[in-house]
Order: structure tokens, then C-alpha cells, then sequence
């Protein structure tokens, strides 16, 4: 006798890690003329740097958006792989206690949970490195996905695997949802297979160094509409604290970020797309829906680690 699949209002898919995040205040945010790599965190060449401060935390683009979703009252459910390991139970017991349904996660016998050591310049220049090990995150596969057991309007999908991720991407556009797209290096280095993809996609979100991966265009209108011509309903570029560029085929929208005293810039950008993506689903037109990003970002920013911070629906609506 078969089931109803579990219905959502909008499913993660992707990755979910256990992050250490190392703070220094030893490091120098340096320019360069590359237009991709157009700023680096560098730190003195052969020195023992001091870390001034440790904390542990979670990361992953699926788990941090899941977070921020589930925060802002969307019923939120996450697919991602994890390792049979403590660091997995962990993972999962975060999830169940931020109110995401962690049902569909994948256990992997094989390859440990994704881990991310994070290094942020502990000073004035509040930017981070990271350095991941996906580990079970690279075995997410379409048999994961669990599509006859669980559905949503609204599926959003972050960093994928390097291998066969076109084909997880087609078997979620086959379920003909809106799909938001925030892709990670392995599809932003795959362009021919990723521009394949573009035309179903609803909402893709990259920011500025990002978007340089598919044109190197210094006009940002020149650039956004560039990638919108490639077949997407909606582009959006944030460009960290100068804000959020949008382009839907008719008219250009832009929103300055919100200040904030800069704590921490890890996963202000999945807090921005959560938050961005939830305010459409909720009905919200583009401008609210760049206000929510905008205020959930702020917050996030100014608490340490990616998923501290995100507000609830009563909080990023109050005037």
C-alpha cells in the first residue's frame, strides 16, 4: 500500500558540515587586479600564527539555509549525507533542535561527516577562509533525494558533488518545482553542463566573484542581465556589505546592506538567500524579499558561526 509523500514548503539540498572556526587577529586583507579573486586573506609566510579564539559550530549550504527556513516558520525539511559517526549524530540532533525534519538525511557507512576548519581575521577586516573536507557529502547521490517519500513546492539546492551532480540537478528539475539555485565551485567550474540547467531554474543567487565565472563583465547590470539572458527566471548577486543586486527580465532592483557591527561574515550569504527565498514563498514582492535578506544577514553577521543568528518571522517582519 503506498504513502503520501510528507509535504513540505521547502526541501535543502546539499551539504551539511561540522565546522572549527579559528580566530586570528594576525590576518591582512589584501587587493588584487584579478577580477575573480579580486580580494585574499593572506597571512605572514612561514609564521606560527597565535589563534585567539576556538569555538565549534555547524555549516553546510543545505543545513544553513534549512536553519534560517524552519526559523522564519517555513516547514523545512533537509536532504544531505552525513557519516555513521559522532560528528553525524551531532549534525542531526542540531537539526531536530532548530525544527528541520531530518528524516531524509543519509547515514554514509564509508566517508566521514563534512568537516570545515574556518580561519577569520580576528581585527578590522572581519573576512574568513575555509578550508572543507566534504567527506560524505561527496557521495550524495540521486538515490538520496527520497523524491517518492517527501515533496515541496520549493526546493532550494546549494553545493553539490563533483561527481554526477547534473545528475541529482535532473532529477529535481523533473519534479518541475521551483527551484533556487545557489551552486557551489564544482558547477561554477562545469559551465557547459550548469547552463543546461539555468533555464528551469526559478531563482539563482551567486555573488560578485561568482558571477565573474560566467562572464567577466566590470557593469554589474551588464553582468546580472547577462546571466538572466542564460534562461533564469531571477537573478540575484550579492556583493557582501555594499548589498544585493536583482534582476528579473524587466526591472533592475538593488538594496543596500543593512549595518552592522561585523562579528563574523560565515554564512551571511546562505542567511541572505534563506531569508530572500522565504519572503517569495511567503508571497512577499522583490523588495521585501531583499529587506528580509538584508535584515537576516545583518544578524547573522553580528553573532559567530552561520546558522547563530537567524531570526524568526516575528522578528525580520517587525517594522
Amino acid at each position: 500500500m503506498s504513502t503520501k509523500p510528507k509535504k513540505f514548503d521547502i526541501i535543502t539540498v546539499g551539504g551539511a558540515t561540522r565546522d572549527i572556526m579559528f580566530y586570528s587577529s594576525e590576518g591582512e586583507l589584501v587587493k588584487t587586479n584579478n577580477p575573480a579573486k579580486s580580494r585574499l586573506l593572506a597571512f605572514e609566510y612561514g609564521a606560527k600564527l597565535m589563534m585567539d579564539n576556538l569555538f565549534q559550530s555547524f555549516g553546510g549550504g543545505a543545513a544553513n539555509t534549512a536553519v534560517s527556513f524552519a526559523s522564519l516558520g517555513l516547514k523545512t525539511a533537509v536532504i544531505c549525507r552525513v557519516g555513521d559517526d559522532d560528528n553525524g549524530e551531532t549534525v542531526i540532533k542540531n537539526f531536530k533542535k532548530r525544527n528541520v525534519d531530518a528524516s531524509y538525511i543519509t547515514k554514509d557507512k564509508k566517508a566521514a561527516t563534512g568537516f570545515s576548519v574556518i580561519i577569520t581575521a580576528d581585527n578590522s577586516v572581519r573576512e574568513h577562509v575555509i578550508f572543507t573536507h566534504r567527506g560524505a557529502n561527496n557521495n550524495l547521490s540521486v538515490k538520496d533525494l527520497n523524491l517518492d517519500k517527501v515533496t515541496a513546492d520549493w526546493l532550494y539546492v546549494s553545493s553539490l558533488p563533483k561527481i554526477n551532480w547534473e545528475k541529482i540537478m535532473e532529477a529535481l528539475i523533473k519534479t518541475k518545482k521551483n527551484i533556487v539555485w545557489n551552486p557551489g565551485n564544482n558547477q561554477l567550474k562545469d559551465q557547459v553542463k550548469m547552463k543546461r540547467f539555468l533555464k528551469r531554474t526559478q531563482i539563482l543567487v551567486v555573488n560578485r566573484d561568482e558571477a565573474m565565472e560566467f562572464k567577466k563583465l566590470k557593469s554589474i547590470k551588464s553582468l546580472i542581465k547577462y546571466i538572466h539572458d542564460l534562461g533564469v527566471k531571477m537573478a540575484v548577486i550579492t556583493e557582501g556589505e555594499v548589498g544585493a543586486y536583482v534582476y528579473d527580465g524587466k526591472k533592475y532592483y538593488f538594496m543596500k546592506a543593512r549595518s552592522a557591527k561585523a562579528v563574523d561574515t560565515v554564512g551571511v550569504g546562505d542567511a541572505f538567500s534563506a531569508a530572500f527565498t522565504s519572503a517569495l514563498v511567503c508571497g512577499k514582492n522583490i523588495k521585501e524579499a531583499l529587506s528580509w535578506g538584508m535584515r537576516n544577514s545583518a544578524s547573522v553577521v553580528s553573532q559567530i558561526g552561520a546558522q547563530n543568528g537567524v531570526l524568526t518571522r516575528k522578528q525580520i517582519t517587525r517594522k
